[in-house]
């Protein structure tokens, strides 16, 4: 069920004389000889429908594309493309509609002569992947991600590295501002909510079916309680595991290095616990008449809570009152307080069960061929 999220890729084409695709054209001067150097181009940002971006950039050379190919003309990415062919298949249809030619195949891999003293390279004569992100949708269940992901940030995995567990509990990641690999788990749905509802602020002939498709997406991630998993693979990474030479790797060959979370939940069981202060309990109960009866009672309970002997601190009525209220809810302030036989707060514990998320019949897939980018000048 793991698809591609992100994509960068570049590839060299030593016979040149291809269009200058960028932003700019820099033409550069070595000020010591007076020689002409080689122009340089920044990157150029390409726009599709629904506020979707590509960045790309040709110095002649070198094209390279980097984005999101299951993102790319689509409103949403919460399922994607699965094959490195689909991805691929979406720049290459860029590629052509700007003149430049497609991402091909490795075919042959050799060693690059490097400088002495310097680790031998391998290149290969097609394209190269530099970052790419793998994704996998857990189905937790309705109201389950901050505990999930909570209960998944205290443990350390990837090569013992910690997590961060953001303040508002809806994303951890492993390996943050590494240039080898990073693992990320999010609430998708307040993902989809931050990114999506912008689209209520854009007035088109369509809105009201987007709109519509968009608080379906919502609803149902929320309904079954979406959490994303992600693995950011970097440039180091790919080489170290000869993961970039396009044609010449898999996905299966992926898919041992996104085992990490797999692994965590097998060693770790995490629960969804509810909790409800006494007042509140009292109060639901039928135990007590007002919310300052409630909260008097659990006053007393709190020092009780505290090791405090209430015979000593109540008269005999009174003690016996609240007694009979606390008990109530299953408290008995007859007995010493032992924290490891009760939780007082706790009204419900469920072990989460964790499950891949299915794809509703009403979900719009993507589609590799197609192609609406806002026109550019490019250089030839």
């Amino acid at each position: 069920m793991a698809f591609i999220d992100r994509l960068f890729m570049q590839q060299e084409h030593p016979e040149g004389n291809l269009p200058l695709v960028g932003r700019h054209l820099n033409h550069r001067i070595d000020l010591e000889t007076g020689e002409s150097l080689p122009p340089s181009v920044d990157q150029k940002i390409l726009e599709g429908s629904f506020s979707t971006k590509l960045t790309i950039r040709c110095d002649g050379r070198m094209v390279r594309v980097e984005g999101n190919p299951s993102r790319w003309q689509r409103m949403d990415n919460l399922f994607g493309l699965q094959t490195l062919d689909e991805c691929v298949g979406v720049y290459n249809h860029v590629l052509q509609s700007l003149n430049l030619p497609p991402f091909t195949k490795n075919t042959r891999i050799y060693h690059r002569q490097s400088p002495d003293g310097k680790k031998a390279q391998l290149v290969g004569n097609g394209a190269e992947i530099t970052a790419i992100d793998w994704t996998v949708n857990h189905q937790v269940g309705q109201g389950n991600e901050l505990a999930f992901i909570r209960g998944m940030s205290s443990m350390n995995i990837s090569r013992g590295r910690p997590a961060k567990l953001y303040p508002d509990g809806n994303t951890c990641n492993w390996g943050e501002g590494s240039t080898w690999a990073m693992i990320k788990l999010y609430n998708k749905a307040v993902d989809l909510r931050k990114h999506l509802k912008r689209e209520t602020k854009k007035a088109t002939e369509y809105q009201d079916a987007r709109l519509e498709y968009i608080d379906n997406l919502i609803t149902y991630c929320e309904s079954q309680g979406v959490v994303r998993e992600e693995h950011s693979l970097r440039q180091a990474f790919l080489k170290r595991h000869n993961l970039q030479f396009y044609g010449a790797v898999t996905e299966d060959q992926f898919y041992p290095h996104l085992q990490y979370i797999e692994n965590a939940m097998k060693t770790i069981q995490i629960s969804h616990d509810e909790h409800e202060s006494i007042a509140h309990q009292l109060l639901a109960a039928g135990a007590v008449n007002t919310i300052r009866q409630a909260n008097t009672t659990m006053s007393y309970f709190s020092l009780w809570q505290h090791g405090s002997d209430l015979r000593q601190v109540l008269s005999e009525s009174q003690f016996y009152e609240h007694k009979a209220r606390l008990k109530a809810i299953g408290i008995d302030i007859g007995q010493q307080f032992d924290v490891t036989r009760m939780c007082p707060t706790l009204r419900r514990s469920d072990v989460i069960q964790v499950s891949p998320l299915a794809v509703p019949d009403w979900y719009q897939l993507p589609k590799v061929a197609q192609s609406n980018i806002l026109p550019f000048k490019a250089v030839a």
